[in-house]
């Protein structure tokens, strides 16, 4: 799906577990050269790459993967791709470690089926931080945003002259899980991103939004993080242990279900600690 005239949305379905199936989307911009932010899962590049073919695009022409940050749906096709057309691969310093090495990643986050949705670690060629602007060709110029909090140093993209933001897992999709390592640092990217300068928000997880619906969608996310952020300060006094206190949160929710998801208790433990 074309977003504006040279940006390209693709979609990398995937299966967590038999029973959860999820997508991710990433971004193909196309100028004289190719540029992507986000790789998808592993198998994705046959995707990309026929996206590529359609618009009359050969593999080498794509130069660079930006990585808005180091979790397996985003990454997982990034090795295939770097091996098949040569682009360079981006990221930032403290999402690199996990990039470059998915075994250790794993050791850290564990999620079901890690192993089939990202095969192979990245090599990172260009560390990039928030500030960074880049300049692809003439009419396409990045700029590098900063938006931890979802993942420890995690990067959104700003294509400035086309009025777009790439913002990886940085605003939490309305009605989803939410997963963040840091609930303080993901409130301070949310207000970063309501600030941006940007017609089209452009997440891995949910549709492309409108400036007037990200808006929307930003005010829910900080209304969701403030709430388990007082859930947890009402309830930790009374439940010391981690696990009760998921349960409780779970419970305060009305999303029980959320008490077997592993990626929700660090939510939790992230605020906990943080408090």
């Amino acid at each position: 799906m074309e977003i504006v005239k040279g940006v390209h949305q693709i979609r990398a379905d995937f299966q967590v577990t038999p029973d959860v199936q999820r997508y991710a989307f990433c971004y193909l911009i196309v100028g004289e050269d190719c540029w992507l932010v986000d790789s998808g899962v592993a198998g994705s590049d046959e995707a990309i790459v026929q996206t590529m073919a359609d618009l009359g695009k050969e593999p080498h022409q794509l130069r660079g993967l930006f990585l808005t940050h180091a979790h397996p749906d985003h990454v997982g096709g990034g090795a295939a791709l770097r091996r098949r057309t040569g682009c360079t691969v981006y990221a930032s310093a403290g999402e690199s470690p996990w990039i470059e090495n998915l075994k250790l990643q794993k050791e850290k986050r564990p999620i079901p089926n890690f192993d089939a949705l990202a095969a192979e670690s990245v090599p990172v060629d260009r560390l990039l931080k928030g500030g960074d602007t880049l300049s692809l060709e003439p009419g396409l110029t990045l700029e590098v945003v900063a938006t931890p909090g979802h993942s420890a140093d995690g990067l959104s993209f700003r294509l400035v002259e086309q009025g777009v933001i790439f913002t990886g897992d940085a605003i939490p999709a309305p009605g989803d899980i939410p997963i963040y390592e840091d609930w303080q640092a993901s409130l301070h990217s949310l207000d970063t991103l309501r600030k941006v300068e940007a017609d089209w928000f452009c997440p891995a997880w949910d549709k492309v939004y409108t400036r007037e619906e990200a808006m929307a969608v930003i005010a829910q996310g900080e209304a969701l993080i403030g709430g388990i952020q007082r859930m947890v300060q009402d309830l930790a006094a009374g439940q010391p242990e981690l696990d009760k206190l998921v349960d409780a949160v779970c419970l305060r929710l009305g999303r029980p279900q959320l008490r077997e998801h592993p990626l929700f208790r660090r939510t939790v433990a992230c605020h906990r600690k943080n408090d």
